[in-house]
């Protein structure tokens, strides 16, 4: 097994060689998402491993801190590479607060929200129902909703980990729709939501998340964001990300 990585590393780093030598703008960094693509792939294992100086595009199914694709961004930085996303921007996105603060001023519609630990102060602002998002950098959980006070207490105790952090409050007006993003591209048909995919991949760069937004009365607002899962990734996504990879790396970016 030792044998057949050393031989799969060789193979990427020749591709690296090949493909810095050609004068190529942009390398092409991917985690285990198997791109069908002739622009140059490598996997984050071999670029962490790297000196590559060239325009990074850092695609992964998760850039939360600590975490691989977070790794690839900030080894790109280190070097002095640019790269798609920044640590910044990939620390942001993850952090609900700071998400919808710089969405909105971007023009994404949003929720009023609250920061807190007190569910008291929750009812007091939105009553019920709420949705609410957990703060706390450790959460895979994207939301959860309490029609009543003690549903409302077991979710904060349970997104706050016992309240070691706060949670983001949000009134619950209509209904919670899922988006996944792949370059700012959604698999809604609702051009309402469309756009606010638009306008959180032009804040924060983020390459592949998934978005929760709320439908009311026609209209949507971005609530949070969080990573997909590699399983959520279906075949026909795998041919729009390698398109739109190849698309960026022939333009160094899009229009």
């Amino acid at each position: 097994m030792e044998n057949d990585a050393c031989i799969v590393n060789f193979k990427y780093l020749n591709v690296v060689s090949k493909f810095l030598l050609s004068g190529a703008s942009c390398v092409l960094v991917v985690s285990n998402i198997d791109l069908r693509t002739n622009t140059p792939v490598i996997k984050p294992s071999v670029f962490l491993k790297s000196s590559v100086r060239d325009f990074i595009l850092n695609i992964n199914n998760d850039y939360r801190y600590m975490k691989t694709g977070y790794y690839v961004s900030l080894h790109a930085e280190i070097l002095g590479d640019d790269v798609v996303p920044t640590t910044e921007n990939a620390i942001d996105a993850y952090r609900l607060p700071i998400l919808l603060v710089r969405a909105s001023k971007n023009g994404a519609p949003i929720m009023p929200y609250l920061v807190t630990d007190s569910v008291k102060q929750i009812m007091a602002e939105f009553g019920f129902p709420v949705v609410v998002f957990a703060v706390n950098p450790f959460s895979f959980n994207g939301f959860q909703t309490a029609k009543n006070r003690t549903a409302l207490y077991r979710v904060v105790k349970s997104l706050s980990m016992n309240y070691r952090y706060a949670v983001c409050a949000q009134p619950l007006r209509g209904e919670m729709v899922a988006c996944k993003s792949f370059f700012g591209q959604c698999n809604i048909e609702d051009a309402n939501v469309i756009e606010i995919a638009g306008k959180v991949y032009e804040t924060f760069n983020i390459p592949i998340c998934k978005l929760h937004i709320q439908r009311v009365s026609g209209k949507a607002y971005l609530c949070g964001l969080q990573p997909l899962k590699m399983e959520e990734i279906s075949p026909s996504e795998v041919d729009l990300i390698s398109k739109m990879a190849s698309r960026f790396s022939e333009k160094g970016g899009f229009d």
